[in-house]
């Protein structure tokens, strides 16, 4: 119940911090999603955590594809969760697995 309630505060933490009216986000934001990712690994992982792409890479390497306009920053279930504008111009949500460096997912964002 712990894990829950700590992965759930983390979770919490970075939605408070998250960019507001879809700016991009700030480096204190960036600071904070580095920060919440660690603990969130802590808790899944103990003393085992793995390597894994900071909150800044992740974005930086996102960026680097073409992605814009990165915000809303979430770290779940051991991935992050990210909307941004594809290179096309469409709004995306985008989940990645910060240990593998894998883009799990780009999804259309209907929000």
């Amino acid at each position: 119940m712990t894990r829950i309630f700590m992965s759930t505060a983390a979770s919490c933490l970075l939605l408070a911090t998250a960019a507001t009216a879809q700016d991009a986000m700030t480096d204190e934001e960036l600071v904070a999603a580095d920060e919440a990712a660690e603990v969130m690994f802590v808790e899944v992982y103990g003393d085992a955590v793995p390597d894994y792409t900071t909150a800044t890479d992740a974005v930086a390497r996102m960026e680097a594809m073409g992605y814009t306009n990165i915000h809303d920053f979430d770290v779940e279930w051991g991935n992050y969760e990210v909307e941004a504008i594809a290179p096309d111009g469409n709004e995306v949500e985008i989940e990645y697995d910060p240990v593998t460096g894998a883009i799990l997912d780009v999804s259309d964002n209907w929000f």
